[in-house]
């Protein structure tokens, strides 16, 4: 397991980025596309967007992920488990979601008013 989560970058990375204070040697899984993908799938659940936006969000995260790969900082199966794993944590925080109803329950009318 620790060989797969702490693989190396791919071998043509630079490491070119010099206005940051430092730069992860591992590049399993792919931070951008896990939450891009999280995002992603939070709006189309949550906001009533046309066809057009829809499609637009979509090639958002799809795009966030192919420049992971073209920008040689990840592997594509780095790009596609990180893809997973955002689609899977948008279900944890929808577990999580308190509505407002629920927090005002919780908290009481007099708080949230």
């Amino acid at each position: 397991v620790t060989a797969v989560v702490r693989r190396r970058r791919p071998a043509h990375n630079r490491m070119d980025m010099f206005a940051t204070f430092s730069v992860d040697r591992f590049s399993f899984p792919s931070g951008h596309a896990t939450r891009a993908a999280m995002c992603g799938r939070f709006l189309l659940v949550h906001l009533v967007l046309a066809a057009p936006l829809r499609v637009l969000v979509i090639l958002w995260v799809l795009l966030v992920g192919l420049s992971r790969v073209l920008l040689g900082r990840h592997h594509v199966t780095d790009v596609l488990f990180g893809f997973w794993m955002g689609y899977f944590q948008y279900n944890i925080v929808e577990m999580l979601w308190l509505s407002t109803e629920t927090l005002q329950e919780l908290l009481g009318q007099t708080v949230l008013n």
